[in-house]
């Protein structure tokens, strides 16, 4: 298909990603809910690894349970810090974290983890405390300046406070105002669903695929949370052409997945919503 932009969700956690690669993740102050196996996979393919505040304290606290899962790291933790906790700071700076403490107010924690992940940058008045280790620190430099590092993946988000949640879909547009995604894509992967932006124009998203013991499920949903939308699909049980959409009327949720691709044409962004299953 041409015109299209592809999608291919599952890539998050696959042992062999096509299209998403290269991304930096982002922990959240939310409850990790899965087995730690399945967030080492998504573990190796990031490329950089941020806490965002509190974030930092909820991988401590999973690692506590699973002390071998030495390879989830985190690279830098950035935020306020009113979240953070000596053991899970001790414990990061020990193990060479880089901290940023940014105590900017008008800002979230999300905001300033996505804003560094843009340019790698430590923002005005902001406190550094690189990496206790030298080696550790130039391997970071070495992906910091590595132009393929733009798309991001977010752990949690949508889970807790209803206002954290409105934030961060709020950070999805924000950090996605171009057309074509030339700064890059952004993805919320919470305990049951990976969530992400469409922009105006023609998406194809690969809604069937598996990896190991994780596969996609079947529920979709498509939501024009900024503004009204209209949109045309294809590949779903309810599929509908030139269907106006929006808050106070009709909006597309439950819809099931039907065939390998769906296809989405819509004039305006909306988020897109898939749900995948972990096998026991």
């Amino acid at each position: 298909m041409t015109g299209y932009t592809e999608w291919r969700p599952a890539d998050l956690f696959s042992d062999s990603p096509n299209l998403h690669k290269y991304f930096a993740l982002i922990v959240l102050n939310q409850p990790l809910e899965l087995r730690v196996s399945f967030y080492a996979k998504v573990w190796r393919n990031a490329v950089f690894h941020v806490g965002a505040d509190g974030g930092a304290n909820r991988l401590h606290d999973m690692l506590q349970t699973d002390p071998e899962q030495s390879s989830l790291n985190l690279d830098t933790i950035i935020g306020d810090l009113d979240s953070l906790t000596e053991d899970a700071k001790n414990f990061w700076y020990g193990k060479g974290s880089e901290i940023i403490h940014d105590s900017d107010q008008y800002s979230t924690d999300f905001g300033k983890a996505t804003k560094y992940l843009k340019d790698f940058r430590v923002p005005d008045g902001a406190e550094f405390t690189p990496s206790k280790s030298e080696v550790r620190q130039a391997k970071l430099q070495l992906v910091k300046d590595d132009p393929q590092v733009k798309d991001v993946v977010c752990l949690g988000g949508l889970g807790g406070r209803v206002d954290q949640g409105m934030a961060t879909l709020q950070h999805l547009y924000i950090c996605q105002k171009e057309r074509d995604y030339a700064s890059g894509r952004m993805f919320l992967l919470s305990g049951e669903s990976i969530t992400f932006v469409l922009k105006s124009g023609k998406h194809k998203i690969r809604g069937m695929a598996n990896s190991c013991n994780v596969r996609l499920g079947k529920h979709v949903g498509i939501v024009p949370i900024k503004e009204r939308s209209v949109i045309t699909t294809t590949g779903l049980e309810w599929d509908v052409t030139d269907w106006v959409t929006e808050f106070g009327g009709q909006i597309s949720t439950s819809n099931h997945v039907k065939e390998q691709w769906v296809t989405v044409e819509t004039t305006n962004d909306v988020l897109f919503t898939i749900d995948f299953e972990v096998d026991e």
